[in-house]
């Protein structure tokens, strides 16, 4: 090692020092911000317009944000802590309040990282990573994103966007492992950042909207507008309605290039590495066979579901892990157990019992009132009212985990906000429901996202420098383009 690459190291090395102490000091001040405001609101002077839980559960979620974005607690701890203060707080009943803990997502979130940590802990995600990369024929960190991108891209329409995050988790893991040994380096920190990110945490939601049966919201949009405004949306026509949605995946690849300045690097020691790597992994064990086996057996039982059977999404992932484990296989629990981020796991179990308490609650259609009051009967482009609307609602969708929770929560408010402001119903629901599908303001405002995130080194706030440009990115395009698009073809706003 030269006498600048050693400077180089240390000057590193010291960075990540200062850190840690200025995480420290952020870890108190987060502490102090996240009770104050917890408890501010919750025993401060009712909010008008808001009932006694719902204010208690509006504390919940400033207490959530700020030890979030301050990271004064573990994930493990804040997810556990979150439906304990509903509980102690909020009113709610045990069941009610840890209710997600039980939920189908909770248990497809734990098949997630089961078949992540089952990929990390045998070979088959090296070996995976390794074909990836080989068949790019390119060390260019921007060329094995596009590739990892397009395999994402090519099994979208199938595939519900966590279980696409599934799938791709331990590949882009197993791809990162590369660099194994030079973490220190920045370039290696913006690599596996933008990996990360990109392929099973915003690929999956970047390719949701376009297919009807890829993102839980698009089924219950259809769902509600059939049943309530006698408007019916084939899989074909909701292909054709969202089609300037795919212009969508090149703005977000070359955000992901321009913000993690990727453009000339190549993954660090991946020339050296892949041929060392190829020689070491040797003919594919039968560990590797039977997790492979087992998960793409997963694959299988989720693209036929409701043609070939009637098993649940979410029930899949746990008949794979319980056939993984069987002494057949020679699976070692012990093995895979620690590349399990059990953490983000409970993380979003807290998350989805926020959520789900904050729809049931009323906060959120409190907080989404706040901005559409004022816009009913007034006499703005309805282009511009759907900026304000959403805008807002942004707001309020930002705790909303669940895509599930998000639907159930915005759809009617979506649906029945229309006429009031003088709309058309299909366009507008649409949009509006588009727009908060593309949700990267805070890390726990999307699932596949937050999963993505929980596997990196990157603290909740550099999340939020990310997310918020490419929210409003994406939004000011849905609504431009869509808005456009959606009356060239005969469904205009009004």
């Amino acid at each position: 090692m030269t006498v600048a690459q050693t400077a180089k190291v240390k000057e590193a090395l010291a960075e990540v020092e200062q850190e840690k102490e200025a995480g420290g000091k952020r870890a108190v001040i987060g502490l102090l911000v996240a009770f104050g405001l917890l408890l501010a609101i919750h025993l401060g002077p009712s909010i008008p317009g808001v009932k006694p839980q719902a204010q208690t559960v509006l504390a919940i979620f400033a207490w959530f944000i700020a030890c979030m974005v301050t990271e004064c607690f573990p994930k493990l701890a804040i997810g556990l802590g979150t439906p304990l203060l509903l509980v102690l707080l909020g009113g709610f009943k045990i069941p009610e309040g840890f209710r997600a803990f039980s939920s189908g997502v909770f248990f497809l979130g734990a098949g997630a990282f089961i078949f992540a940590g089952t990929m990390m802990g045998t070979p088959l995600g090296r070996r995976l990573a390794v074909g990836i990369t080989t068949a790019m024929r390119s060390i260019k960190a921007t060329r094995i994103m596009a590739g990892l991108a397009g395999a994402d891209l090519a099994i979208g329409g199938v595939l519900p966007t966590v279980t696409e995050t599934a799938l791709f988790l331990p590949i882009v893991k197993a791809v990162t492992t590369f660099m194994k040994g030079k973490e220190h380096l920045p370039e290696t920190r913006r690599i596996e950042s933008a990996l990360l990110y990109m392929d099973p945490g915003l690929m999956p939601l970047f390719t949701g909207p376009l297919i009807l049966t890829s993102h839980f919201p698009n089924i219950m949009l259809v769902g509600y507008l059939a049943t309530n405004e006698k408007i019916s949306i084939s899989w074909i026509q909701w292909f054709w309605l969202n089609l300037p949605l795919w212009g969508l995946l090149p703005i977000l690849y070359f955000y992901v290039v321009w913000y993690f300045q990727l453009k000339g690097l190549d993954i660090p020691g991946a020339d050296i590495e892949l041929g060392r790597m190829q020689k070491q992994l040797g003919p594919m064990q039968w560990q590797e066979k039977w997790a492979a086996g087992c998960i793409v057996l997963g694959l299988a039982i989720w693209i036929t579901e409701g043609w070939l059977h009637k098993i649940d999404t979410n029930m899949v992932a746990i008949l794979v892990v319980v056939l993984l484990f069987l002494p057949v296989g020679g699976i070692s629990y012990q093995a895979i157990a620690p590349h399990v981020l059990w953490d983000v796991l409970f993380l979003l179990g807290g998350a989805i019992c926020l959520g789900d308490a904050l729809s049931a609650s009323g906060a959120v259609t409190w907080m989404a009132n706040l901005a559409v009051a004022p816009l009913k009967g007034s006499a703005l482009p309805i282009v511009a009212v759907l900026f304000i609307l959403v805008a807002a609602l942004h707001i309020a969708r930002a705790g909303v985990l669940s895509a599930v929770a998000m639907g159930a929560a915005f759809i009617p408010l979506a649906v029945g906000l229309a006429k009031p402001l003088g709309a058309s119903v299909m366009p507008f629901s649409l949009i509006v429901i588009n727009c908060l599908s593309y949700a990267f303001l805070l890390p726990i405002s999307i699932t596949a996202f937050m999963i993505a995130w929980g596997a990196t080194r990157t603290s909740a706030w550099e999340v939020v420098k990310f997310g918020v440009p490419l929210t409003i990115i994406s939004n000011v395009y849905v609504i431009l383009a869509q808005s456009a698009w959606l009356a060239l073809i005969g469904y205009p706003l009004r």
